[in-house]
């Protein structure tokens, strides 16, 4: 059975709850949360006196063979063969993101189906069972629970006997708050004792004994059926003082009106999961061989890393995660490269993505005249936490502590201008700049409101003259990939700089701005010829006059989508053959420096090229990394390019980047 992924999607509701197995089968070993921490849960079926596991792995019990393992959109698929009967189970996160309401929804189904060779036995029962490592993060807590009886169904849940909100801003930990739900037929909270049990007679019994493990057990008697698990995280952000429930618990809504809704709607659900996934193939196959494959390895990740709010004004506002990067919420230079899901599915999503970096950069703290990098660490919004002073005086106070865990930050943005706080060394200005001029643009033409560019038009020119007076020749500064160290005069930033010309020239055209939409468009041809100049013919280089050297050009590509192509088609076929020839097995490297890489930016270097051979010839080695990392964590974005090993980023949002070769096949028209 060949194996697909490194880790396998299998609940998926928002940065606070994900889990996957790292294993080939299912039943190879415990799942984990996305952060790697382990979290024990099993799968049983119960027939003619024989408990079997087809999830997890546990003592006493006989393991079920897996005889396949299948992606789509919005599951994970997987089928065993026990003695005299066979079982599907499909793990589905139904996380459309052009349904908010239902991408919200923090309820997640596992779908199963036994068929036997003759009657189904007396003693059948499928059944799940999750520990209580799902109520704290690495820490073993008191953990209490309980049963609801609901119409039709049971719903077991549990939940830290004192729960900590909100009370970690850390990158890679599970929560020490919020109530796990698990719903089926009959559902019980207890401790090991009465596992025990089920597996030695089939019983299920309400058993508990001090000192043992709780958990959270539902079961079916159907031989086909489905569970649902549930995350509550009771408050999901904090946003520049308000405190935000998810985007599904408007209205005063619950997690028991979700579970409630869920069931009622279940079969409605699964249908329209279905034709999403439908649609996805049918696309995926425009795009060459096995792309479908990379997108539904993207998908679930990308839109699960984020968590959808609405603050008080009635702004949406998608924030993501850094996970296993520094856990900042809603960073600029993570939400780029994962804009070309969203501006397929729905645009909205990627204004929603910018609100917070608008709102803070219009605060007194923020007294640069370029773009922030992000708004604090998730789930905090408090203010850009990247290159916060940390000197010891009486501004400062080593105010940031980050060598403290578990950890949360002052609040930011309530400072005066004169507390200065940062340290702008370290600051990402011309990439910043660029990230919010171009994902403003991009999201307009592809049918989002104009109203928050309208509003704050005034920090886009702020920003755009930013560009055209430092980047052509960028000084030596941070950039989002510059893992091998920053550099001056970076091609692919000054690049970077050329587009956010351009999408201002588009902003004001949307605007009906005209006289300013032809003034821009003229400036950034007059930058394209000087920059050509400086780049010279040829592959272009990492640096200016750097020879021998190159780095992927992913910035190109909203140049061409955007109808500019001020670089030119003939550079972008240069440089993608270039690329393929410095392919490793699994994939190119990043620039000349080492041999890592980035997988978000090789895909939308394969969107460069019109030819899809040479198109396949990119993203081809990603399939191999997938199959055959030896890092068993969710799809990483850096990684090396030789042996597949992650070098750091794993579960990060930026993978909605593997869809810009199927952008570039929708255009960035509006959708209908």
């Amino acid at each position: 059975m060949k194996r697909i992924l490194p880790a396998y999607p299998l609940w998926v509701i928002d940065p606070n709850f994900s889990v996957w197995s790292p294993c080939d089968e299912l039943n190879g070993g415990d799942t984990m949360f996305w952060t790697g921490l382990s979290r024990r849960v099993y799968g049983f079926v119960r027939a003619n006196g024989s408990t079997y596991c087809f999830l997890g792995r546990r003592d006493g019990v006989l393991q079920m063979k897996q005889t396949e393992v299948s992606l789509s959109a919005f599951g994970t698929h997987y089928k065993f063969a026990g003695d005299g009967f066979k079982l599907k189970v499909d793990f589905i996160s139904p996380l459309p993101p052009d349904n908010l309401k239902r991408m919200s929804c923090p309820v997640c189904y596992t779908e199963y189906e036994a068929v036997f060779e003759g009657e189904v036995p007396a003693d059948f029962s499928v059944s799940i069972a999750l520990d209580e490592e799902f109520c704290y993060n690495d820490e073993r807590a008191k953990v209490v629970g309980g049963v609801l009886p609901l119409k039709g169904y049971e719903v077991a849940f549990m939940t830290r006997l004192r729960n900590l909100v909100m009370s970690n801003a850390d990158d890679i930990a599970a929560p020490d708050w919020g109530d796990t739900y698990l719903a089926g037929e009959e559902s019980f909270f207890v401790t090991d004792t009465a596992l025990n049990s089920y597996i030695l007679t089939g019983k299920a019994e309400y058993l508990r004994k001090e000192r043992e493990r709780s958990y959270l057990f539902s079961l079916s008697k159907a031989p086909r059926g489905y569970f649902m698990t549930a995350f509550d995280d009771k408050v999901s952000i904090f946003y520049f003082g308000e405190w935000l429930k998810g985007y599904y618990f408007r209205k005063g809504k619950t997690v028991i009106d979700a579970l409630n809704e869920s069931k009622k709607n279940h079969d409605e659900i699964l249908s329209q999961c279905v034709l999403f996934d439908e649609r996805l193939k049918a696309d995926c196959g425009k795009v060459g061989k096995d792309y479908y494959t990379l997108a539904c390895a993207s998908l679930r990740q990308s839109v699960g890393a984020h968590k959808l709010v609405e603050n008080g004004k009635g702004q949406l506002l998608f924030l993501s995660k850094e996970c296993d990067s520094n856990g900042c919420i809603g960073t600029a230079d993570v939400s780029y490269p994962s804009v070309p899901l969203y501006l397929i599915y729905n645009p909205e999503l990627v204004n929603a993505m910018m609100t917070g970096i608008f709102d803070f950069a219009n605060m007194p703290v923020w007294t640069y005249d370029f773009a922030p990098h992000d708004i604090g660490t998730y789930p905090w919004c408090i203010g850009q936490v990247y290159s916060v002073r940390n000197a010891d005086d009486k501004y400062s106070c080593n105010m940031t502590c980050f060598w403290d865990y578990p950890r949360t930050h002052t609040m930011l943005y309530l400072r005066p201008a004169a507390s200065e706080v940062y340290e702008e060394k370290y600051q990402m200005p011309v990439e910043e700049c660029g990230n919010m001029l171009i994902m403003t643009a991009a999201a307009m033409l592809a049918g989002a409101s104009e109203k928050q560019a309208k509003k704050n038009f005034s920090l886009l020119k702020k920003w755009v003259k930013y560009l055209e007076k430092y980047g052509l020749k960028p000084s030596d500064q941070l950039c989002t990939d510059d893992f091998a160290g920053h550099l001056a005069d970076n091609v692919n930033l000054a690049i970077k700089a050329l587009v956010g010309l351009e999408a201002f020239s588009l902003i004001c055209r949307q605007l009906g701005k005209e006289a300013s939409a032809q003034e821009y468009r003229e400036k950034a041809e007059k930058f394209a010829s000087e920059f050509k100049a400086l780049a010279g013919d040829g592959v272009m280089p990492l640096a200016y006059g750097m020879e021998g050297s190159y780095s992927l050009k992913y910035n190109l590509l909203f140049d061409k989508l955007f109808g500019f192509s001020l670089i030119g088609q003939d550079v972008c076929e240069q440089e993608t053959a270039y690329y393929i020839e410095k392919n490793e097995r699994c994939g190119v490297p990043l620039d000349t420096r080492r041999d890592y890489t980035k997988s978000d930016w090789i895909l939308w270097c394969a969107a460069l090229t019109d030819d899809k051979a040479k198109t396949h010839a990119l993203y081809a080695p990603l399939l191999t990394y997938l199959s055959e990392s030896p890092s068993r964590k969710p799809f990483g974005d850096w990684y090396d390019a030789k042996t597949g090993a992650i070098e750091h980023f794993f579960n990060r949002t930026v993978q909605g980047g593997i869809f810009a070769p199927l952008l570039k096949e929708t255009g960035l028209g509006k959708k209908e």
